[in-house]
């Protein structure tokens, strides 16, 4: 917690824009539990890769860099200035140590295949690559399509493109990890998501599952929103549903933290107050805005 508050702040002190590494932030109607920025701060700021796919769609690690890649190119053909924040690790790692170019999805190869069960997708991702298939449940539906059309797509598997050659690295990451206190992050964490709550996160989720966006789309992975999904199918209760989420976010800025501390040259710097933190982090960053990518992130 605490880096959007620092990568505002460090955007507005030197005139930046912002690329969200938020491998939640990334789908549309998911609003109040990802604590997406708001209008109003994406218009003042211009902060990207927000809203990309509706959550019925994998948008994987591979996809967030070829489309962070575009806009991050587009801001320095602009002459803008930008920082990339957010503690997906996953995300990070595909973007600054890419393998290969994947390419886009395409609605109709994905059309074509969804006419198969998902038996028959596996069976046949196996004969094609049975390397990325042993790596895949055979109900995973959404990346054993994904598989088979980047197959379709390039003629060549997902194992061949990851054993080639990796892509050179275009931008160089500083990175600036905002850190907490274990209790004081555990309390904020959990006075979050009662936030969350009073603000509307269960009308928020009970829209999203009568919008059709339920237990077989990216909704029922997400913290949060799968345990009140639950809740409403009438597996949980409302106060099992809320610790349960609780415990889920707190494991997961757990294995942030780990994924961080592995690092090398890694700022760290513990949030007091977004804007005394943004004076901490400065010197750090001296130097490096506009001639390479500046990192933001949580623990």
């Amino acid at each position: 917690m605490g880096k959007t508050e620092v990568a505002v702040e460090l955007a507005r002190r030197h005139g930046l824009e912002i690329v969200s590494a938020d491998s939640r932030q990334v789908y549309s109607w998911l609003d109040i539990g990802t604590a997406k920025p708001s209008p109003e701060l994406r218009r003042e700021l211009g902060i990207h890769m927000l809203d990309m796919v509706e959550p019925n769609r994998v948008y994987s690690a591979a996809d967030f860099a070829r489309d962070a890649l575009a806009v991050m190119r587009r801001l320095r053909r602009e002459g803008k200035r930008f920082l990339v924040a957010g503690g997906s690790g996953m995300y990070l790692k595909a973007l600054f140590e890419p393998f290969f170019e994947v390419p886009k999805p395409d609605p109709a190869v994905r059309k074509r295949l969804d006419l198969d069960t998902s038996l028959a997708l596996y069976e046949r991702l196996k004969q094609v690559d049975p390397e990325r298939a042993a790596r895949l449940h055979p109900n995973d539906r959404q990346r054993v399509m994904r598989a088979l059309e980047i197959y379709d797509a390039t003629g060549r598997t997902m194992t061949e493109l990851c054993k080639g050659t990796r892509a050179g690295v275009e931008f160089v990451p500083v990175y600036a990890v905002i850190t907490m206190e274990r209790e004081t992050l555990r309390r904020r964490l959990d006075q979050r998501f009662d936030a969350m709550m009073r603000d509307g996160l269960l009308d928020e989720v009970k829209r999203l599952r009568d919008s059709g966006f339920g237990r077989d789309t990216y909704v029922a992975n997400a913290y949060g929103y799968a345990e009140l999904l639950r809740y409403l199918d009438g597996e949980l209760t409302i106060e099992q549903a809320v610790a349960g989420a609780k415990a889920k976010t707190r494991a997961y800025a757990k294995r942030q933290e780990t994924w961080f501390r592995a690092l090398r040259d890694a700022g760290w710097f513990e949030f007091t107050a977004a804007a005394d933190t943004a004076k901490l982090v400065e010197p750090l960053l001296c130097g490096t805005i506009g001639d390479r990518c500046v990192v933001s992130v949580p623990s």
